[in-house]
C-alpha cells in the first residue's frame, strides 16, 4: 500500500449534532450551501461579512451553479439547489469532489465541517460524500464532520415564510419523528 492509501484510511467521516462539534469553528474549513436568508450560512457570516456582500456572493453561486469561498474566511458554499431540490442531489457528489480537490490544492484544511442542514435532514449527504472521497481522495484531510440537527432540540424550529410549503413541513416532521424515535430507543437501552 502506498502512502496515499494510508492517509485515506486515517481520515474519519463522522456525523455530529451541531451542539456537539468538537473544538472551535476556526479549526475547520466550513462547507455549507448558498442561502443568505435561511440555513446555516448566516450563522457563519454574521458579524464577519457585510450582509450585502453575502447576498452578492450567494447570488453569484446560485446563478453560476458553482461553489465559491468567502475568502479570507475558511468558509465555502455550494449552490442551494443541490441541497434543497431532491432532483439535484446527484450533482452534490461533483460539488463535494470539486471542493475536496480545491482544498487539497489551495486551502489545505485538515478538518472540514459540512453544515448542509436542511428540512431534508442530512442522511442523504453521506452517499455523495463517500463518492466524492472516492473520486478525489482528500489526502490532507484528517476529519470530515457532517453536522446534524442539535441534540436536545425538542421544539421543531420556527418556519420561515418560504418553508411553509406542505412538502417541506412533511420532511421536517419526518426528521423530527425519526429523531424522537432514536432518542426513545437510546433511553430504553440498558
Amino acid at each position: 500500500m502506498g502512502s496515499n492509501s494510508r492517509e485515506r484510511l486515517a481520515m474519519r467521516i463522522v456525523r455530529t449534532p451541531s451542539n456537539k462539534v468538537e473544538g472551535p469553528i476556526s479549526d475547520y474549513h466550513v462547507l455549507t450551501y448558498a442561502d443568505s436568508d435561511f440555513g446555516p450560512l448566516p450563522h457563519y457570516t454574521r458579524r464577519r461579512v457585510p450582509r450585502d456582500q453575502v447576498k452578492a456572493i450567494v447570488s453569484r453561486i446560485n446563478q453560476r451553479d458553482e461553489a465559491a469561498t468567502f475568502f479570507p474566511l475558511p468558509l465555502s458554499a455550494v449552490p442551494r439547489r443541490v441541497i434543497w431540490d431532491q432532483r439535484h442531489w446527484a450533482e452534490l457528489r461533483a460539488h463535494l469532489a470539486d471542493f475536496l480537490h480545491v482544498n487539497a490544492r489551495t486551502f489545505g484544511a485538515r478538518r472540514i465541517l459540512l453544515d448542509l442542514q436542511s428540512p431534508h435532514g442530512t442522511a442523504h449527504l453521506m452517499e455523495p460524500l463517500r463518492g466524492a472521497v472516492e473520486d478525489v481522495p482528500p489526502v490532507c484531510v484528517d476529519e470530515i464532520v457532517v453536522v446534524t440537527a442539535a441534540e436536545g432540540d425538542d421544539d421543531p424550529p420556527a418556519l420561515s415564510r418560504r418553508q411553509r410549503d406542505a412538502s417541506v413541513i412533511a420532511a421536517i416532521a419526518k426528521d423530527h419523528e425519526a429523531a424522537e424515535a432514536g432518542r426513545r430507543d437510546r433511553r430504553s437501552r440498558p
